[in-house]
């Protein structure tokens, strides 16, 4: 696959931006649920991988939970913006920030000083490149995590719930700025094809600011999990919802907790 979701993440990071950091609303409660599990696992502290971390919403309320956090993401855009935002949460001590593709992690320099205690990759940030591309993700951060870390797949999609409600169109509006979305899914590859127009409103006027493709491989549970087998993560539970811990289904999310094995 070519280096498209590269390009396109990279060009567009000040408004994805904007998406982001609607969801930091969110995100402590996300961490607090994460933390209750990671406790029954026996990890109260330790070092987290933060992958396609974004602008550091999961990595800043980890930090608040005394973590030691590593954040990866291809966008030095996003970067920037958490470590701003480290900084005003006064976590800037025990956050960093790191630009490069995922698929490189273990060539980061310093990326491997300390083993990781816990991964977290969230909110649909996998399958923008090929199942083998993933693999390899996968592989690396349990070459970087110890024995018995804990790794967490949050808030993604997942082929049951393309295939059940999935909606050919989409409209999301934030203050003075309108995503449009059309949608394609076929299940019997299991890609999604979304294209994004984004707009500015101007009175009652919308004005285009630009559009992007984006072509997404959608899981199923098994397939995941296969992956994760592979790259010697033990799936332990699945929910619909990492907060209530509701079941996995059709209508739900999918959240996967898995460990190093």
């Amino acid at each position: 696959m070519s280096d498209w979701v590269n390009r396109l993440f990279i060009d567009r990071s000040e408004i994805f931006l904007r998406l982001m950091n609607e969801r930091w609303l969110r995100t402590e409660e996300h961490v607090n649920a994460l933390a209750k599990l990671l406790e029954g696992n026996g990890i109260k502290s330790g070092n987290v991988l933060d992958l396609c971390c974004g602008n550091g919403r999961f990595s800043v309320f980890m930090a608040l939970k005394g973590f030691k956090v590593t954040g990866v993401d291809i966008s030095n855009t996003y970067l920037e913006d958490a470590k701003k935002k480290a900084a005003e949460y006064k976590v800037s001590d025990l956050t960093r920030f790191l630009q490069s593709d995922v698929r490189n992690l273990t060539s980061i320099p310093g990326v491997d000083a300390h083993p990781f205690d816990v991964v977290i990759n969230a909110w649909t940030s996998i399958g923008f490149y090929s199942p083998e591309d993933d693999l390899k993700v996968f592989k690396q951060a349990r070459e970087l995590s110890r024995e018995g870390a804990i790794f967490f797949i949050l808030e993604t999609m997942h082929s049951e719930y393309a295939s059940l409600k999935f909606t050919p169109t989409a409209y999301t509006e934030l203050d003075n700025f309108v995503l449009l979305e059309n949608r394609k899914y076929d299940a019997l590859a299991s890609e999604m094809l979304t294209t994004w127009a984004f707009y500015s409103k101007r009175g009652e006027d919308l004005v285009f600011i630009d559009k992007v493709e984006l072509r997404l491989h959608v899981y199923s549970l098994s397939e995941l999990s296969a992956l994760l087998k592979k790259a010697k993560w033990e799936v332990l539970a699945y929910y619909g919802n990492i907060v209530t811990l509701q079941p996995m289904s059709a209508l739900t999310s999918m959240n996967i907790v898995a460990k190093a094995v």
